[in-house]
C-alpha cells in the first residue's frame, strides 16, 4: 500500500508569501540541505520540496527526523542508501509495455535488496512509531530480485544460464569463433611471404589479415579496408567467410534471445509496478528524513517545541547560513543570539548601528520558523519554543541607494500594503518581519508613518519584528505594553558591533561619541550638539547606559550561577559513579569470600572422610562420624548454593541486560525480546543473534528463571491437513499462462498454505504441466505431485502436497 503523499501548500496563489520565503534565503538553505542527500533523486526531492502549512504534516516530518537521527546515533555504522536508485521512470516504461536494459533491471533488483535491509534496520514500532508506520508497507519482492540477479551478471551482462537456448547459442558461437580463428591462423602460416605482419585484425566484427597490395589478387576473399599509404589491404580469407556468416547469424539469434529475456523481465516489473513505485516512494521519504537528520546534526540543531500561542524562547541561536559560511568557507564563527517574546508582546523594535546584525537577526528568526515547519532541527543551545506560523510575511530591502530612494520607499509601502491585506484573510498564527520600516523618505514623515504602521500591525499580526533608526519608536514601549525594545550591542572602544541582542533596552545614540573617537573636528561636534536638547539627550542616554550596565551585572551573576550549577551536577555524577562502583565492588568481595568459604568446606569434608576411614578401620561406632557428615553436608549446601539460588530466583532477563553467550564465550547485550516465543535478540559487537534462554546466562553465571507457561502457536498458513476434498480455497487455475507466470502465482499461494493444492493447468500441448511439475519437484517443501482424480480434472489437473 502506498503511503499518502504529504499535503503541501503552494504559494503561487499568494505571491507575497512566496516572495517572503525567497527573501529569507530559503532556497540557499535547501541547497545546503540537499548536499547531505545520499542519492541524486533524494537531492532533487529536497530542492523541489515545498514547505507544508499544516501543523500535523510538519509535526510528522519533525518526528521522522528525530526518530531516524536517534537510530543512526545508536548504530555502529551509518544508514546506507548506496544501492537505492531512481527506478520510477523505468518502472513506468515497463508498465506501458516498454522494455528496459539489463543495467536498469539490475538497479531495480539492487533497490529491492536495499529496501529489505533498510526495513530490518528501521522497523520498530515501540522505538520508532512514526517512521515504522510507513516503513511497514515496504513489500519484499525477493522473488523478483532473485529472477533478475540470477539472469543478469553484476556487470550488466545477461548470464549464459538465463535460458537454456541462450546457453546453447553462446556455446555454439564460442565454438564457431574458435574454428574461424584456426582457419585464419592456417592461412597466415601458409602465406607468410605475402603478409605485412601476422596479427589478426578486426574490421566490422570480421577477422582480417594485412596483405601486401601487390599480392591481393592471389587470394579469394573480401577486402574490408586498406592502410592510409595504400600498401596494405585488410583481407578476410575466403576460408573464414562461411564461418563468419554463421557467427553473424548466431549473434543475431543471441541478440533476439536476449531481447526476449529483457522483454520477459520487463513484464515482471510491469506486473508489480504499483508496489515497486510505492516502495520507491517510501525509500525516498526515508532518505529525506535521514537528510534532514544529518544536516540538523551538522548545524548543532535542537528539536523545536511547537507552541499554540505566539511565544518565542530561542536561546543561543546561530544563523544556519552563517554556520555554513563558517564551516565550509572559513568565515568567522557566527555569534549566538537570544529571542524572548511572551504572549503579551505584539511588536519588537530592534535598534542599533548599521552592520550590527539587525537584519541577520530578522532573517534568522524567520528562517528558524520555516525550518521547523520543514521538519528540521534549529541550531540553538536549548530546545526552542516557537509558534507554528503558517503565515510569514517579510519586507527586507537589502539594496538601497540615494538615486533609488523614492522607488525603494514606494516598493516598501507597496509590499507592506500587500502584507496588511494578506493578514485580513490569514488562517493560523502570523509573524511579520520588517527591515528599516519607514525609511527612504523624510525622517519626520517616515518616523510618523512607521509608528502608525507598527500600531496597525500590533492589532492585526500575532508577532511583528521591525528594525529602525528612528528614536521616537523607542518610546512606544512605555506607552503601550504590547511593544518591546531590543538593541544591538556596540563596542564604543573598538567602534565595532558585538552582534548581540539586548532585550528590554533601546539603542543609545552613538553618532556624536563615535565621531569624536574617529577624530572629527571638535568645533563641528559642538555645533551639532547645539542643535540638540542637551539635557534631554544626556538624561535619556544616561538612563540607557545605566540599564546596559545593570543588564551586564545580571548576566554575569547568571553565568556564575550557571557555572555553580554545572559544578554541582558534575559532583553529583561523580558521587553517583562512586556509589555504583562501591556497590559492584561489594558484590565482588562477597563473591570472593563466599568462594573462600566453600573451598574451606570442601577441604574440611575431605579431612572428615579420611577421619571416617580411620575410625572404621578400628571397628568403632560410626554414629559420631555420620552426624558430622550430615552436618557438614548441610553447611556445604547452605553456603555453596545460596548465592546460586538467589540469582536463579531473582534474575529475569530484560532489554538492556548484559549476558554471556555460551557458544561464543563472549559478552553481549539484550536489545529485543519475543515474550511469546521466548527468544531474545542479543547484540555482540557489530553482530546480532536471536537466542533462546538456554543459549546464554548472566554475567555472573545467573540462570534465567521463568514460570512454565503454555505456549500457543498461531500460524497464518491455511490448514487443510484434515481435509482432502477439493474446494475453491485449495484450488488455483493457471490455464492460459506461461510457465514462469504460473510459477509466480503458485509460489504466492503456497507461502501461506500446506496440504493438498489442486493446480488446474489444462491438457493442451503439455508444456505447462511438464514445466510446473519439474519446478514443483525441485521445491523442498513440496512432498509429492500426482494427477487428480477423473472427477477432479484428471490429467488436466495436478495435486501438489505442500508440507
Amino acid at each position: 500500500m502506498q503511503e499518502k503523499s504529504y499535503s503541501k501548500k503552494s504559494y503561487s496563489d499568494n505571491p507575497i508569501e512566496d516572495e517572503s520565503i525567497s527573501l529569507l534565503e530559503w532556497d540557499s538553505l535547501k541547497t545546503h540541505l540537499s548536499s547531505f542527500a545520499s542519492t541524486e533523486i533524494g537531492k532533487r526531492a529536497i530542492l523541489n520540496f515545498e514547505i507544508p502549512s499544516e501543523y500535523e504534516v510538519s509535526k510528522k516530518l519533525l518526528n521522522e527526523t528525530v526518530e531516524i537521527s536517534e537510530l543512526e546515533n545508536n548504530l555502529d555504522t551509518s544508514i546506507s542508501f548506496s544501492d537505492v536508485f531512481d527506478i520510477k521512470k523505468n518502472i513506468e516504461i515497463c508498465s506501458k509495455g516498454g522494455v528496459i536494459l539489463s543495467f536498469d533491471l539490475l538497479e531495480i533488483a539492487k533497490t529491492i535488496s536495499a529496501s529489505r535491509n533498510l526495513k530490518k534496520i528501521i522497523l520498530d514500532f515501540e522505538k520508532r512509531p512514526f517512521i515504522s508506520s510507513f516503513t511497514k508497507n515496504l513489500i519484499d519482492h525477493h522473488n523478483i530480485e532473485t529472477i533478475l540477479k540470477n539472469g543478469i551478471e553484476s556487470n550488466g551482462r545477461i548470464a549464459d544460464n538465463a535460458s537454456s537456448k541462450l546457453s546453447i547459442l553462446r556455446k555454439e558461437l564460442l565454438s564457431k569463433k574458435l574454428e574461424r580463428k584456426i582457419l585464419v591462423d592456417k592461412f597466415i602460416q601458409k602465406n607468410l611471404a605475402f603478409l605485412q605482419d601476422t596479427t589478426i585484425g578486426d574490421r566490422y566484427g570480421r577477422p582480417v589479415v594485412a596483405i601486401k597490395v601487390n599480392y591481393v589478387d592471389k587470394f579469394k576473399g573480401i577486402i574490408h579496408d586498406s592502410s592510409s599509404s595504400g600498401n596494405t589491404v585488410y583481407f578476410e580469407p575466403d576460408s573464414a567467410l562461411n564461418k563468419g556468416n554463421k557467427i553473424a547469424s548466431l549473434e543475431a539469434k543471441i541478440t533476439a534471445e536476449e531481447f526476449k529475456l529483457l522483454q520477459k523481465w520487463s513484464q515482471v516489473i510491469a506486473d508489480n509496478s504499483d508496489n515497486l513505485i510505492a516502495m520507491s516512494s517510501i525509500l525516498l521519504r526515508l532518505e529525506n528524513a535521514l537528510t534532514r537528520s544529518r544536516y540538523s546534526k551538522w548545524i548543532g540543531g535542537k528539536t523545536p517545541i511547537f507552541e499554540k500561542n505566539p511565544i518565542v524562547s530561542l536561546i543561543g541561536f546561530c544563523h544556519p547560513l552563517l554556520i555554513w559560511e563558517n564551516k565550509k568557507k572559513g568565515a568567522p564563527s557566527p555569534v549566538a543570539v537570544d529571542f524572548h517574546i511572551n504572549r503579551n508582546i505584539k511588536v519588537v523594535t530592534i535598534t542599533g548601528p548599521n552592520t550590527g546584525g539587525k537584519t541577520a537577526a530578522l532573517k534568522g528568526l524567520g528562517l528558524s520558523l520555516l525550518m521547523a515547519r520543514a521538519g528540521l532541527l534549529i541550531p540553538s543551545t536549548n530546545n526552542p519554543i516557537i509558534p507554528f506560523c503558517p503565515n510569514i510575511y517579510v519586507d527586507i530591502g537589502d539594496k538601497q541607494s540615494l538615486e533609488e530612494n523614492l522607488s525603494t520607499f514606494s516598493g516598501h509601502i507597496s509590499r507592506i500594503k500587500k502584507i496588511l491585506e494578506s493578514l485580513e484573510n490569514r488562517r493560523g498564527l502570523s509573524i511579520v518581519l520588517l527591515d528599516e520600516i519607514g525609511s527612504g523618505t523624510d525622517p519626520l514623515e517616515g518616523s510618523a508613518l512607521a509608528i502608525a504602521l507598527l500600531k496597525e500591525f500590533a492589532n492585526k499580526s500575532d508577532i511583528t519584528l521591525a528594525t529602525t533608526h528612528y528614536g521616537d519608536i523607542k518610546a512606544l514601549k512605555y506607552n503601550d505594553p504590547r511593544f518591546e525594545n531590543v538593541s544591538v550591542a556596540f563596542d564604543e572602544d573598538s567602534l565595532k558591533p558585538k552582534y548581540i541582542l539586548n532585550w528590554g533596552i533601546p539603542g543609545r545614540s552613538n553618532a556624536l561619541s563615535i565621531s569624536k573617537r574617529i577624530g572629527l573636528d571638535e568645533s563641528i561636534l559642538n555645533e551639532a550638539a547645539n542643535y540638540l536638547k542637551p539635557k534631554e539627550v544626556d538624561n535619556i542616554n544616561s538612563i540607557i547606559k545605566g540599564l546596559e550596565e545593570e543588564r551586564t551585572k545580571q548576566q554575569n551573576s547568571a553565568e556564575a550561577a550557571a557555572e555553580l550549577i554545572a559544578r554541582t551536577e558534575i559532583l553529583h555524577d561523580e558521587l553517583k559513579r562512586n556509589y555504583e562502583y562501591q556497590k559492584i565492588n561489594a558484590e565482588k568481595i562477597q563473591e570472593i569470600e563466599r568462594y573462600k568459604l566453600s573451598k574451606h568446606i570442601v577441604d574440611a569434608k575431605k579431612e572428615v572422610i579420611n577421619l571416617i576411614k580411620k575410625l572404621r578401620d578400628q571397628n568403632l561406632k560410626g554414629e559420631d562420624t555420620r552426624i558430622i557428615g550430615k552436618r557438614l553436608k548441610e553447611i556445604e549446601t547452605e553456603h555453596l548454593t545460596q548465592k546460586k539460588v538467589e540469582k536463579s530466583i531473582s534474575w529475569n532477563p530484560k532489554v538492556g541486560d548484559f549476558v554471556k553467550i555460551k557458544s561464543l564465550n563472549s559478552t553481549g547485550q539484550i536489545v529485543g525480546l519475543d515474550k511469546k516465543g521466548g527468544f531474545y535478540e542479543v547484540k555482540c559487537g557489530s553482530f546480532r543473534s536471536t537466542l533462546s534462554v538456554n543459549d546464554f546466562e548472566g554475567i555472573n553465571g545467573e540462570k534465567p528463571n521463568f514460570k512454565k507457561s503454555k505456549i500457543e502457536i498461531k500460524s497464518s498458513r491455511e490448514d487443510f491437513s484434515f481435509s482432502k476434498i477439493r474446494t475453491s480455497k485449495n484450488t488455483i487455475d493457471v490455464r492460459g499462462l506461461r510457465v514462469h507466470e504460473a510459477e509466480i502465482i503458485i509460489e504466492e499461494k503456497i507461502r501461506k498454505f500446506h496440504g493438498p493444492l489442486w493446480i488446474v493447468h489444462g491438457i493442451g500441448t503439455g508444456k505447462l504441466k511438464k514445466g510446473l511439475r519439474k519446478w514443483l519437484s525441485g521445491l523442498n517443501y513440496v512432498d509429492k505431485i500426482e494427477d487428480a482424480a477423473n472427477n477432479e480434472g484428471g490429467p488436466g489437473c495436478s495435486i501438489a502436497w505442500i508440507k
